[in-house]
């Protein structure tokens, strides 16, 4: 069975949209919906061979995820066959409504397609303003129908709550299930806040209606710092798809260029000790292992699956099973002494020099 060895997130610094949902992290920022396509430096067999099964050492986890809407992103499907034929087991975020690009994707093979799942954003509102819940719908069971994977997630926003029973009816009708239920962010806050004016209780009374797992462990996680040792950096990474500058993780240091030397060593640098307030996709992060310690019995599959009433899953069997996994599986933890080492060159050197004086000056 495939063990996930590299969980790789494949940023497109990409704004357009044809949406504008209110909770959106994109409408957050000062600079936003620039409506310019990245100009890709490496072609898509350039990055297959820099992230190659030989080079990573084993099958990864790649997410593609864009500023803006995914399947937007010129030559994607390019992009994503080729990282998908060697193997590797790929997630898009899309909110599915882009259906050309779709199309293209779901005329591959079905061998590769059983490696593809869809993190479909249901953006309910949106949907229904733009009279585009029935295409949404259409094309969520038009991945089931060619052997890839499908995960509707909703995003809890103050907005949709008196649309609760219309949108579970809605998903029953559609999808055979309820959707998953994400947390939205304020990341314009230190501590990346919940995204809601609602008081806790009311918050959880409201989306807990859903009964998903997803939204459940990312609540029981949200605004936990994590002080465990984190192999992101070493057994993961975040690279820019545009143009192959890679960090540790969203709060980590940069690293290399990772399509430009593909025949170098891949770069191999854990974090150590979490920087953020707290964990910022600890759903993906934690569930695939960053933080061995802080492993639970379901795996990321698990919370990203749904049966549906007429006993099928969401996800394919390939890609349930392999998500399911986790890179601890198949890498090999640090001794005590190489995490001290590792958390050691993590600290900043200024903060390491005074740190020293001190110990110089305590022992005169």
């Amino acid at each position: 069975m495939d063990k996930i060895k590299k969980m790789i997130m494949l940023a497109i610094p990409m704004s357009i949209c044809n949406f504008r949902c209110s909770y959106c992290y994109l409408s957050q920022r000062d600079a936003c919906y620039q409506g310019e396509q990245p100009v890709m430096q490496y072609s898509p067999k350039q990055v297959a061979k820099a992230l190659s099964v030989e080079r990573i050492g084993g099958k990864a986890f790649i997410n593609f995820c864009a500023d803006g809407e995914t399947l937007l992103t010129k030559d994607l499907d390019l992009y994503v066959k080729e990282l998908v034929k060697q193997g590797h087991y790929a997630e898009i975020v899309t909110n599915l409504t882009v259906t050309p690009a779709l199309d293209r994707i779901l005329q591959w093979e079905k061998e590769l397609l059983t490696h593809v799942e869809f993190k479909c954003s249901f953006h309910y509102l949106e949907l229904k303003k733009k009279n585009l819940l029935d295409i949404f719908a259409k094309n969520v069971n038009k991945i089931w129908q060619r052997g890839a994977s499908a995960c509707i997630e909703l995003t809890p926003s103050d907005e949709l709550v008196p649309y609760i029973e219309e949108v579970k009816e809605f998903s029953m009708h559609h999808f055979g299930a309820l959707p998953h239920v994400t947390i939205a962010r304020d990341d314009r806050t230190k501590n990346i806040d919940y995204l809601t004016s609602l008081p806790m209780q009311d918050y959880d009374a409201a989306w807990s209606k859903f009964h998903s797992e997803f939204f459940q462990y990312k609540k029981s996680i949200f605004g936990k710092k994590q002080t465990g040792f984190c192999y992101a950096g070493k057994w993961s990474i975040c690279i820019n798809l545009a143009t192959g500058e890679a960090k540790q993780c969203y709060g980590g240091k940069k690293l290399c260029n990772v399509f430009a030397y593909p025949d170098a060593p891949f770069p191999e640098q854990p974090i150590a000790k979490c920087p953020l307030a707290h964990c910022y996709n600890g759903h993906a992060f934690l569930k695939l292992g960053m933080i061995p310690s802080e492993l639970s019995c379901e795996g990321y599959g698990d919370i990203r699956n749904r049966t549906k009433t007429n006993g099928e899953n969401w996800l394919s069997p390939e890609l349930l099973a392999f998500f399911n996994t986790n890179c601890s599986e198949a890498n090999c933890e640090l001794t005590k002494r190489e995490q001290n080492r590792a958390t050691i060159q993590m600290i900043p050197y200024e903060i390491l020099k005074k740190g020293i004086s001190k110990i110089k000056k305590s022992h005169l």
